[in-house]
């Protein structure tokens, strides 16, 4: 556990930082360039991830791979492996890239907003470096190399964040705004991509005769189509809510700024506590995968309902902070109080994505691809009807709307499918004990926040009610059995130091007596 328990840190540490960069990244565009810039971004960035799920399923399947392939000491079987992911992935890239640029006058139907599409162009290369960075990840992930697998994230967001700000931030004449921040992401995921292919040669990987092809296509398929139906719905959200937004009576600027607070600003609050249950699923992947290779079903059972007991703390955090201080988290960060009330009533959502999140790659790691794929599928389908219908009614939360039907479904059939694989794992008790606890915390703080921005400044009112909340929820996780946090806390002690302290107290009980 204390090597699960490191690993976790590892990524976390990682991830925390990589995201704060992100989140940083994210104020500094909506305060120097606008929502209206993010949304023209975000919604050319929507296609750019369609076109990457055509490329991206077999690096998944290849950290599973490498892991079996591990457990058995196989390291000519692991690059191998890795070989034909990158073969694969470079080819289906490539031939798409050229594809799109050989098309590009005729692509202005997939943006509702034609200033998308130059954007578009400056980031289409990405395609290719970014399948073979997710291959390269892969094999370091399988092989539980967390070190490499999440450093090379952050360095990725460090070069962006740069270059960002040099090219859009009107320090190079020639290119600004939302096509600044697309030159930077292209020129850093090629500079990433290079540091990590050194990495994969320096770390004993090699180009080797390429092998499971056919192995690696038939659970490339159900994962490709699985990214493709959730690409397509974040696509089709991205053409369709302005274009119903503009038909409710606003301009197009205003709609794709509307657009641009919920996917640039909203979104990524709301997905920030995210990382934590993402980084738990990185590090169990492969742990799972090789337990199954063993045939150790109880192990994985234990990890399963470790991680959802995991999912819940972690969401009932964040929605105990983000129910009643939403706005004024938004006004905070972004100088937008829209964009904190979006954060504010969308908070209930993080509890079906963090579930969301951490079954899905459980489903893939028991070699469950084609479940996910109809699931995911399904998830799709029931948002079509939201992003057409409610836009009119509700606005832009139509999206918020969307999206918390699709993860709640995705939740619950992963959960019947895990169950009916490894049998019973989920701990109702402890879930409907935080779900109970955290409802009326947050009612009080959101009545706390009314009394307490009468007589102090939005900061003030911010850091202390977020002290009070987080400080009653862990007392009423550790008082009723939920979690042992003291006990985790210590796991995440470095081995050294507690090995030290073992030693000292040793050489306290063998000293004589004076």
């Amino acid at each position: 556990m204390n090597k699960t328990a490191k690993s976790f840190s590892i990524v976390t540490g990682f991830s925390i930082l990589t995201r704060a960069l992100s989140f940083i990244f994210k104020i500094w565009m909506s305060r120097a360039l606008g929502a209206e810039v993010i949304g023209l971004y975000q919604i050319a960035m929507s296609v750019i991830m369609l076109l990457f799920t055509l490329t991206a399923g077999a690096p998944t399947v290849l950290s599973r791979k490498v892991a079996e392939a591990a457990s058995a000491g196989d390291t000519k079987r692991q690059n191998a492996y890795a070989t034909a992911s990158l073969i694969m992935g470079f080819a289906i890239s490539a031939a798409l890239t050229g594809l799109m640029f050989g098309l590009h006058s005729k692509l202005g139907f997939l943006f509702s907003d034609e200033r998308c599409l130059p954007i578009f162009l400056i980031m289409l290369p990405t395609l290719i470096t970014s399948t073979l960075y997710a291959s390269f990840r892969s094999w370091f992930w399988g092989r539980k190399n967390f070190l490499a697998f999440s450093s090379t994230e952050l360095l990725d967001e460090v070069i962006k964040i740069i270059l960002s700000v040099v090219f859009a931030g009107g320090l190079v004449s020639f290119i600004s705004g939302a096509q600044g921040v697309a030159l930077a992401m292209t020129i850093a995921d090629l500079l990433c991509v290079l540091v990590l292919a050194l990495l994969y040669f320096i770390s004993g990987g090699r180009f080797a005769k390429p092998r499971g092809f056919k192995e690696l296509i038939s659970r490339t398929v159900p994962l490709s189509a699985t990214r493709i139906f959730t690409s397509l719905a974040a696509s089709l959200t991205a053409i369709v809510i302005p274009q119903m937004l503009v038909k409710s009576g606003l301009t197009v600027a205003a709609a794709t700024a509307e657009y641009g607070r919920v996917a640039g600003m909203a979104l990524p609050l709301i997905m920030a506590p995210v990382m934590f249950v993402s980084s738990l699923s990185v590090v169990l992947i492969p742990d799972v995968a090789e337990l199954k290779a063993k045939g150790n079903v109880e192990a994985v059972r234990k990890k399963l309902s470790s991680a959802m007991t995991f999912a819940v703390l972690v969401s009932a955090v964040f929605f105990v902070i983000y129910l009643p201080l939403g706005k004024q988290i938004g006004i905070l960060f972004f100088k937008d109080a829209h964009a904190g009330e979006l954060v504010s009533h969308c908070s209930a959502m993080l509890f079906p994505i963090s579930l969301a999140q951490v079954t899905t790659p459980m489903l893939n790691s028991l070699g469950k691809e084609r479940a996910t794929f109809i699931i995911s599928a399904l998830g799709t389908v029931i948002t079509i009807p939201c992003v057409f219908l409610l836009p009119s009614v509700t606005g832009v939360y139509a999206m918020a709307i969307a999206s918390a039907l699709c993860f709640t479904l995705i939740s619950i059939l992963n959960i019947i499918v895990l169950r009916k694989e490894v049998g019973k794992f989920v701990d109702v008790k402890k879930f409907l004990k935080t779900l109970g606890f955290s409802i009326p915390l947050a009612a009080l703080g959101l009545f706390s926040s009314q009394l307490l921005s009468k007589v102090t400044n939005n900061a003030v009112t911010t850091i202390v009610l977020i002290v009070f909340l987080v400080f009653f929820l862990f007392i009423f996780i550790s008082a009723f059995d939920i979690a042992d946090i003291t006990g985790y806390i210590k796991l995440l002690r470095p081995a050294a130091v507690t090995g030290r302290r073992k030693g000292w107290r040793k050489r306290e009980r063998k000293k004589p007596k004076t």
